[in-house]
């Protein structure tokens, strides 16, 4: 039906996994009317990320033999734990259908205005940052798309039955295990899904994709889609940057601010992420080379004080030290807001997220 697969991984790809519009466009080229493949596929989302059983029961026969036969239904991710916070947030823990584990946090906001996914790309990680877990089970593969949308259909179920008054996750970020950047075929054609009408109909400004910096990826993120962009920078320098992520041995602090200015559309900014570390990127001369590289560059700031991690030499600074950081920048204008963890008691915060190492420490252990 001229659809190829842009993930790596041996997962079939069901309806699920396709940007809506593509799949009309193939239903169109198979034999259907507009109308026809548009109702047809309309039917059939809204069932699946309903949770129905049999998602083409309502769709006509010549259509649901077309979709069965070109999107083959792909084997579920299987939910193996729950894990809820003190906070009111809850790590997920998936076992993929080749046995690999993969997380992602249900995060409710402290004033109840809001709730947000964090989802997963990859199983593991290749980038190797010095402060993240994930980095330390190395990448073992990508995600593909459908195992990305069904991190939200069934977090969305979980969360539906105990949300209360709680509004529903209207809030995705691709922040959990792996770089979205590596596997951009695949999350671009996640977001198209969770955007469009048919499926969830999020709004794609609700959705930010957070990168170590991946220069060459940066143009095609913005020419494919209009989600947000979180850069990880974590250092003012290249020195620094360079000791705790690798990633800036093929691109240099200058080079990631030229690419972000190059590709950056009209009217949009870029969220940076800067991971506070106790005497190591927290003086106030170091909020100063910060400003300077954010010279130029539209940007909002995110402050994040580091969680534990695999280096007990990069823990987070003294409040007041995250404080006197802040206000130094707010001072001299910059948009620096701190983000505060969310599931830490529970490995579920900023860098926490380990996957199959986890399950391994808890048998080690007993657990």
């Amino acid at each position: 039906m001229g659809l190829a697969a842009t993930e790596s991984a041996a997962v079939a790809r069901p309806l699920a996994g396709w940007p809506p519009e593509a799949l009309i466009a193939a239903l169109q080229a198979a034999g259907l009317k507009p109308g026809q493949a548009r109702g047809a596929v309309r039917l059939a989302l809204r069932a699946w990320f309903a949770g129905e059983a049999q998602p083409l029961a309502q769709v006509s026969r010549q259509a649901t033999l077309l979709l069965a036969e070109a999107f083959p239904e792909a084997p579920p991710l299987a939910l193996v734990e729950c894990a809820p916070s003190a906070d009111g947030s809850c790590r997920l823990l998936w076992r993929t259908h080749d046995n690999l584990l993969v997380e992602g946090v249900i995060i409710p906001s402290s004033g109840g205005d809001r709730t947000t996914l964090c989802v997963s790309s990859q199983v593991g990680c290749g980038r190797r940052c010095a402060f993240c877990e994930t980095g330390r089970l190395g990448l073992v593969r990508n995600l593909a798309s459908i195992e990305i949308v069904q991190q939200f259909q069934q977090a969305s179920a979980i969360w539906q039955a105990q949300r209360g008054a709680r509004p529903p996750i209207r809030n995705v970020v691709f922040m959990g295990m792996g770089e979205p950047l590596d596997n951009l075929g695949a999350v671009g054609d996640a977001i198209d899904v969770l955007c469009h009408a048919f499926g969830p109909g999020l709004a794609a400004q609700r959705i930010t994709v957070s990168t170590v910096g991946v220069a060459q990826q940066i143009p095609t993120f913005f020419q494919r889609t209009r989600a947000n962009l979180a850069v990880s920078l974590n250092a003012p320098d290249d020195a620094r940057r360079l000791a705790i992520m690798p990633v800036h041995r093929h691109c240099g602090l200058a080079e990631l601010k030229r690419a972000l200015q190059a590709a950056l559309p009209p009217g949009r900014d870029v969220l940076v992420e800067y991971v506070l570390f106790g005497g190591v990127n927290d003086a106030l001369q170091d909020a100063d080379l910060l400003m300077e590289w954010l010279r130029d560059l539209p940007s909002r700031l995110n402050l994040i004080p580091a969680n534990p991690g695999p280096d007990p030499r990069l823990h987070a600074p003294e409040p007041q030290t995250v404080r006197a950081f802040q206000k130094h920048l707010l001072d001299a204008g910059v948009r620096a807001m701190v983000r505060h963890p969310h599931g830490r008691d529970v490995g579920g915060a900023c860098g926490q997220l380990a996957g199959s190492r986890r399950e391994f420490e808890e048998m080690r252990h007993g657990a």
